[in-house]
């Protein structure tokens, strides 16, 4: 019985600290496509852009769209659009690196972090992601689904801060939209 006791002790609260640690993570993670979630992203950046200004690494930021993710919605319906958006996800996920990281900023628009990533290999790495969506082929509810996506590329300048490194992404990827989609631009 005091054995009983003893381990009654010790796993509860066990039990609890690791549901306690499954319940944090599960609030910054997007339910949908398993990637980091807005919360996360804040935090996150935040985090980051004070680091690369501290010790003066490079510090890229990447805003991705899937192209004509409304037409796929309206066409096909809101099931295969999740579909789509979780292929993506998993398409973008298999081509980063392991320190760098993805969030779903919101509807068919991701973010991602480059740590350490000067404007190069940030160009390199957008443009990997780019192409390996065009290339997949996604199968949803028994339809054949191509998607595409348009890329925005902006590094971190001297002393900047996380909404103009965000705002000058954002306008690469309004640009990349505007100028065709399916393409990678630099802020």
């Amino acid at each position: 019985m005091i054995i009983e006791y003893l381990m009654c002790s010790l796993v509860y609260p066990l039990r609890n600290a690791l549901m306690y640690k499954h319940a944090l993570q599960m609030a910054l993670k997007d339910p949908l496509t398993g990637v980091n979630n807005r919360v996360a992203m804040d935090s996150t950046l935040q985090r980051e852009v004070e680091l690369a200004n501290r010790y003066g690494t490079p510090l890229s930021l990447s805003a991705l769209d899937v192209d004509y993710f409304k037409r796929i919605n309206d066409s096909d319906g809101h099931a295969t659009g999740d579909c789509v958006l979780k292929a993506v996800a998993a398409a973008a996920v298999s081509s980063i690196r392991s320190t760098d990281i993805i969030f779903r900023f919101g509807g068919e628009e991701f973010i991602i972090l480059l740590s350490n990533t000067a404007e190069e290999g940030a160009m390199c790495l957008a443009e990997r992601i780019r192409q390996r969506i065009q290339a997949a082929k996604y199968i949803c509810n028994e339809a054949m689904i191509a998607a595409t996506a348009s890329l925005g590329v902006a590094c971190l300048g001297k002393g900047e801060n996380v909404h103009s490194l965000f705002s000058r992404a954002d306008q690469a990827l309004y640009r990349a939209k505007s100028e065709g989609r399916n393409c990678v631009k630099l802020a």
